[in-house]
Parts: structure tokens; sequence; C-alpha cells
């Protein structure tokens, strides 16, 4: 604590031989207002005296809920100040902090500040605001206020001492910090930023440092109503490294990785072969160019000293200045945001937002480029300080010039490159438009040539035309005579298939009788391939029908041969289910289908000693019946699986993976109903199906499968044969 005795020598410094400056009201005001041209360029300044007090995380929290007196929060956890520090330091206006005896050789390189006026950001914001300070170890929290408006500009402003105690929005941020300075600004005016402003502030903070060198963490949360819940958003820094078509990068971070290979300048021509063409794109590093070297320099107090300069960083340049034609969606660039610019860094802290400003370059070229770069002689401290306040230029130094010199040919081998790729695509452009132009009269020559010919022929054509159109009729006519007679035979066919099956008559002669028609149905359909041999259309209808025949034929003979027929009646009989199932699903069904229809595969347990009493005929047909349903719902395979582990029951499953239950049907028992069909069949199979199963007092459902397709289940009661 600061004793009476070093307060009285510190407010009266004045003696007979010596007079101080102090600084008054209007001097603050004037600094404070005249240092920045807006908001976020003065948030900043705060942030970086956190950064310089050694903060790990500086939280800057902004309420703009009501704009005209918004309220801004900037807490770090850095050393804090007790009464000697804000005394000596705080209120001094002009320190360089780099001077401190406080802080070691190695944390004096890392300093931003070096002219002492940053603090008078906060007057350009608010002329009321607070000051809540602690240090490490220290419970006691130091309050102070400085309030503007109560001075006259002849009056020398203070710092009050607040006894009552000031509760922060974000008070639980500050409370976990054991150490750190919190600065609360009043009545701070934002009505000239709107939410894209406040969108663009996390940019310039981002620009404000060399994000990614900061070993410290900035966070950013603005409320624009008192509703709105606080979130605090880590400080990043986007850059849209993908848009770039040449790089220099002079970095240990290799920004240059982060570049496209090639580029398509798509919005440069109306061409797709042009437009989509991939340009390779271009990348120098450092030794390409010279950036490093040895100079004599003048010290502040005239003498020579030889230093060591180094230009590092990068600078690009973009494919497009154009947001909807960017290849980044990071790159944005509109009124409130500019990243075309070449700023320059010192210490980690934005030094010259756009250099560009004092390069003798033209602004259509420098539209194009960016880059962060820092020029370490810049900011040495045995050399004259020559950065302004402002961020805007440097004062005239021989190391501006000397800086100029080393960006000279890499700036201008950057507008070269632009340039050379825009004449490239340009040039393809007039090339390819030439060649459209050659190909269009040649294009007129033949279509002239085309069109005498074609008179010629036209006479020729109509006369032919009108004599296939008299055939062509006389072909159709006798195709369809054919067409009706082949579907008669068909229906025939149907008619005597549905008899047999639901009448219970003598299936052997039916099967017969399907065969004897099945051969006149081809002899028709032999007779009409006399007649549709010319016609596509009609041939491909008629190999269909033809195959269709020939599966009838193969089934009627499968059928009289089978090892398992029946009595011409379909009487019951006692039969081992699992053999009855094995014998007709190999020896029956996979002749019938082949792999292109559905593939049929059934591992069952044939020595199982199960058996029912049953119609092996109307048995058959209901598998039939669900062998026709899957390949209707576009089933590929069908897997016939017996369950006789359980005590209770003997299952069948015929489990498929076609289309599925219709999304339609919404009570799956209803298939089962008289006439309900998915799969654009008759709607009886599954309705005599259940019939049949009930009979033998058994039971039969559809379950659905987890990935696809469905599972006709049978169920028997082992007990009740």
């Amino acid at each position: 604590m600061v004793t009476d005795i070093e307060k009285k020598e510190i407010n009266n410094r004045n003696t007979s031989d010596a007079i101080y400056f102090n600084f008054s009201y209007a001097a603050l005001k004037l600094l404070g207002k005249n240092l920045y041209n807006n908001a976020a360029n003065a948030i900043s300044e705060l942030v970086a005296n956190g950064l310089d007090a050694k903060a790990k995380n500086v939280y800057v929290y902004i309420d703009m809920s009501d704009k005209e007196h918004s309220i801004i929060e900037i807490i770090d956890d850095g050393i804090g100040m007790d009464y000697a520090d804000l005394a000596q330091k705080y209120v001094w206006i002009g320190r360089n902090k780099r001077n401190d005896v406080d802080l070691l050789e190695e944390e004096k390189k890392n300093v931003m500040g070096r002219k002492g006026i940053g603090k008078l950001a906060a007057l350009y914001l608010s002329n009321n605001y607070y000051i809540l300070t602690k240090k490490e170890d220290i419970d006691k929290v130091d309050q102070w206020e400085i309030n503007l408006s109560v001075y006259n500009d002849s009056d020398f402003p203070k710092l009050d001492r607040v006894t009552e105690k000031i509760c922060l929005v974000n008070n639980s941020i500050w409370k976990k910090n054991t150490h750190g300075t919190a600065i609360v600004l009043n009545d701070v005016d934002l009505r000239r930023n709107g939410t894209k402003r406040i969108e663009a502030l996390k940019r310039v903070f981002a620009d404000f440092y060399l994000v990614d060198e900061l070993s410290s963490s900035i966070y950013v949360a603005v409320r624009t109503n008192k509703n709105e819940k606080i979130i605090f958003e880590k400080v990043d820094k986007f850059v849209a490294f993908k848009n770039f078509y040449a790089i220099y990068d002079n970095t240990t971070k290799c920004q240059y990785k982060k570049i496209n290979e090639r580029i398509a300048f798509s919005w440069l021509s109306k061409y797709p072969h042009i437009a989509n063409k991939k340009r390779d794109t271009i990348i120098w590093q450092g030794d390409d160019f010279k950036h490093r070297g040895k100079k004599y320099f003048k010290t502040e107090s005239g003498d020579l000293v030889e230093k060591e300069y180094e230009l590092t960083g990068w600078i690009g340049v973009h494919a497009t200045i154009e947001s909807k034609n960017a290849l980044d969606d990071k790159f944005i660039r509109n009124d409130i945001y500019q990243p075309n610019r070449l700023r320059i860094y010192v210490r980690n802290k934005l030094a010259v937002a756009d250099f560009f400003e004092m390069h003798p370059s033209t602004q259509v070229s420098a539209n194009y480029v960016e880059g962060d770069i820092t020029f370490n002689i810049l900011d040495d401290d045995d050399l004259p300080d020559i950065a302004t306040s402002s961020r805007q230029d440097f004062l005239d130094d021989e190391r501006v010039e000397l800086l100029i010199s080393i960006l000279d040919p890499i700036i201008n081998a950057m507008f070269k490159a632009r340039t050379e790729i825009g004449q490239k695509i340009r040039s393809e452009n007039d090339e390819y438009e030439e060649y459209l132009k050659k190909q269009e009269e040649e294009k007129r020559k033949k279509e002239e040539e085309a069109r005498k010919k074609a008179e010629e022929q036209a006479r020729e054509a109509e006369h032919k035309q009108k004599e296939a159109e008299q055939n062509k009729k006389e072909a159709e006519e006798k195709q369809k005579k054919a067409e009706e007679r082949a579907e008669k035979e068909r229906q025939r066919a149907r008619y005597i298939l549905n008899v047999s099956g639901v009448e219970d008559k003598n299936i052997m002669n039916s099967i017969h009788s399907i065969y004897n028609m099945s051969n006149r149905v081809k002899e028709n359909l032999d007779d009409l391939s006399e007649v549709v041999q010319h016609s596509d259309k009609g041939m491909k209808k008629l190999e269909k029908a033809v195959m269709s025949n020939q599966r009838i034929l193969s089934v009627s003979k499968i059928i009289s041969k089978a090892g398992m027929i029946v009595d011409n009646n379909d009487a019951s009989k006692q039969v081992r289910l699992n053999l009855f199932i094995s014998e007709y699903a190999n020896d029956v069904l996979s002749c019938i289908y082949d792999k292109n229809d559905i593939d049929i595969e059934c591992n069952v347990d044939v020595d199982s000693e199960y058996t029912i009493k049953l119609k092996p005929l109307s048995f058959i047909m209901m598998m039939d019946n669900i062998v026709g349903n899957a390949i209707k719902a576009n089933a590929t395979k069908l897997n016939i699986v017996v369950d006789d582990n359980t005590k209770e029951y003997h299952i069948i499953k015929f489990i498929d993976n076609g289309d599925g239950i219709d999304k339609s049907i919404d009570d799956i028992g209803s298939l089962f109903e008289f006439g309900v069909t998915t799969t654009n069949g008759s709607g009886l199979g599954l309705f005599y199906a259940k019939k049949y199963i009930n009979d033998l007092k058994g039971e039969i459902a559809i379950v659905p499968n987890e990935d696809k397709g469905i599972s006709v289940v049978l169920k028997f009661n082992k007990q009740k044969k």
C-alpha cells in the first residue's frame, strides 16, 4: 500500500527548478476520442492490456439490448493491480510497459504495448467505467470508478474508490479468477453497430492479433436482448486459404498446405470446358525471395548499430473477390469487413491494418491480395518507435523503405500471376469462340446441302411412306388377330387351372389339359412369329409369351413326373412334413424357377420325425402362392426354414427380401381377407392359404423382417396332429 508521503510525492512533483506536465480532461478526451475510428479497435486495445498482464483468458461481453446505453465487460485472469500499480502505472499516460522492472527480459519481448496510451481506449467508448482488480493471494477486490461527465475541460480527472460491491453480469467468470482485472463500461453508444457489425467484430478481433501465435484465448459474447442466453465463443482466425491462386509462405505453420492444389476459375468463362478446367496453384516459400539480412540502423541516440532483419508470414492472391464465386466459404468481404489487406504485426499485435495504403500499388491489384506478415526490425526496442496509434501506417523511416524493397518482388509476382491467369482464360475464350464461328459456318453449308438433298429425297420418301403404311396396316391386323387367338388360349388355360385348384377335380387330367393347351399356344405363337418378325416391339412381346408358355410346359412335366404324385382326389395323407417340404422345394421349385426369377434355399432337417395329416396338392398350391407373392414383391431370394426345437410348436418360415408390406396397409392381418392384395394379384392366394392352414388346426402370420422383406410363418401344435 502506498503511504501518505508517497502519495504526496506522486502528486506533487513540481519544484522551483522543475515543473511537470499534467493531463487535463480536455487532453485525455482528445487523445481517447481521436485514437480510434471504431469500437472494435478500442475494445481490442483493452483486450491487449489484459494479454500484456499475462492473462491466459480474456472474456469480452457486450450487452446491446439498449444500443444507445450498451454495457461492455472485459474480464481477464492477468496479474491484476494493487493501489501502487494504479497510482504509479495505470494513470501514467505514455508509460512504456516494456521498461517495467518487474518483468523478466524474456517477458518484455512478449509485451504488445509500447506507447502507454491503450488504456485511453476506454475513454473512446464511455465517459463512465469501473475497474475491478485483484492480485494473487489477495481476497480483497479493489474497485475504482472514473466518471468524466462531472469534469470541466480544465479539470484533472481521477479514479474514485468504490466501496459498494459492483456486481458483474458475468460474475461467475470473475469469481473463479484468483487474480485479474475487470473493466465495466457503461452507456456505450453502439447504435451504428448492427448484427452484421457485431459478427464482424469477431473477425476484427482475430485480425487485431496473430491468434495462432497467442498462448492466450479470447472469448466474445454478444446479447441483443435481456432474455437471450449468454454464450461465449472463442475468437478464431478464419482465412479463405482455399480461395488463393498463389501464395508466398514463410511461416512455421506451413499455411500453404491449406490451399487448393488446383483451382477452377468457373466465373471467368461461360464455356464449361474452360470454366471447369483446374489450374495449378502457385506456391512460393521462404528463400524463393530475399527476406532476411543485416543492416546498420540509427538508434534514438543517433548511434549506428547492426541489426538482423527478417520478413516472416504469408501473402496470397485471391482467385476472386466476389463472395458468390469464392472457392472457400470462409471468404467474407463487405462494407463492414475487408479481408483483402496486407496486415503487419508487431509482437503478435496489429501494427498496420493495411500496408497497401503505404505501398505504391494499384488499388485494383491490391483488392486481390491478403496477408499477415511480421518484420522484426520494425519494433526493435533499441530503435525508435515508428508505429502510429491509429494502426494505419508507419512514420517515415528507412526500415519501412527496406520492407517495401523486400515486398515489391513478392507482390509483383502475385499481381503478375493473377494477371496471367486472367489473360490465359480470356485467350482460351477467344480461341474457342473463333472455333465456334468456323463450326457454325460449316454447319450452315452442310445444312444447305442437306436441305437440297432432302428435297430430292422427299418425293421418293413420300411414295415409299405410303407403301410402308399400307404394309404396316396389314401386318398390324394380322398381328392383332394372332394375339387375340393367343389370348383366348391363355384364358382357357387359366380357367382350367382355377377350376382344378378350387374344385379339387382330377389334377392329373388338368395338368394334361394344360400341357395340350400350351402346345396349341406354342403353335399359335409360331404362326404369330412369322407375322411380327419385322417388328421389334412385337418380337419383344412374343419372346415374353414364348418364355411364359415354356414354363407352363415345364411345370406340367415336372409335376407329372414328381416323386410326390398324389392320387386323383388329393386325399389326405400322413406325411413327414420336413421331408415333404424339402423334396418339393429342391426337386420341383428349383426346376420351375431359375435364380434370375428367385433364388430358393431350403435347409431343413429331413430326418425330423414330425408328421402331419394333410392334402399334399393343397399344401403345394399354398407354397406356390407364397413363392409367387415373393416374386411379385421383387424378391431375389427366398429362404425356407423349419424350427422344430420347441416342445409345443413345429414352425415353418418362408423368408424373402422383397419390397415388404405396402405402407398403405395398416392392418397386416387384412392381407388374409378375400380379395386384398398389394402385388396386383387376385387377392385369393393368402385367403385360401389361411383357410387351408386353419383346417389343419394350424396358424399363419405375416411378419415384417428387420432389414428387408417379410416372413410368412406357419405354426402347428405338436400336440394336435
